[in-house]
């Protein structure tokens, strides 16, 4: 479970977010809003990536500042853009984020190997990703945050610039997590996920 209380983010003298409180549990999770309503702000803030101007984070019940290297363990986290090291391949890539989050180097290379096939990036894997187009890489971004089987998923646009196939596989593998994780994810594509189950929490932008 994770959990936001009265949480609120201001950068210089605007604030962007302001009272936000939601518990999220198990399942997905949509954020919907206005463009400049928050929404990559708050997936920031509960990815740790930020820390909030006011308000808490729970993770199973304690602050999440005061467990952040095991929060960050447990969590898979995909934003819309990651700068990537050109120099190494797609596997090793992998391979790094996995032994960050503490995975045995032979279920690593297994995770590693699964997603990538899953993503249509197997053939690509020892390809340097200096070499990538920027569908391999949001593939990429993607795929790593499905490694070491995470307790909460945290996904920023994920089947944007995708094709119809490829954002297919990547719903399978969000709601296959999603039955043993919290998923807090943002899309401008709904439709795509007729037919699945999720929750909705709206968030507004600030009142002038």
């Amino acid at each position: 479970m994770l959990e936001l209380i009265d949480i609120g983010q201001t950068y210089g003298k605007k604030p962007v977010l302001q009272g936000v409180s939601r518990q999220f549990g198990q399942g997905v999770t949509v954020i919907t809003g206005p463009s400049g309503a928050g929404k990559s702000t708050l997936l920031r803030l509960c990815a740790t990536v930020e820390k909030p101007s006011s308000g808490q984070r729970l993770w199973q019940g304690d602050p999440v500042k005061s467990r952040v290297k095991r929060f960050r363990a447990a969590l898979g986290y995909a934003p819309q853009r990651i700068d990537f090291p050109d120099d190494l391949s797609g596997l090793d890539f992998m391979l790094h984020v996995a032994a960050l989050k503490g995975l045995p180097l032979g279920a690593a290379k297994a995770q590693a190997n699964t997603l990538l096939d899953r993503l249509g990036l197997a053939r690509d894997a020892s390809g340097r990703i200096a070499t990538y187009s920027g569908g391999m890489r949001r593939r990429l971004g993607l795929a790593q945050a499905f490694l070491g089987d995470p307790q909460i998923l945290i996904l920023d646009e994920p089947t944007a610039e995708l094709d119809t196939v490829t954002g297919g596989h990547v719903n399978d593998l969000i709601f296959e997590t999603a039955v043993r994780a919290v998923v807090l994810m943002t899309t401008h594509l709904q439709d795509s996920l007729a037919g699945r189950t999720f929750d909705i929490f709206d968030i507004q932008p600030i009142a002038a």
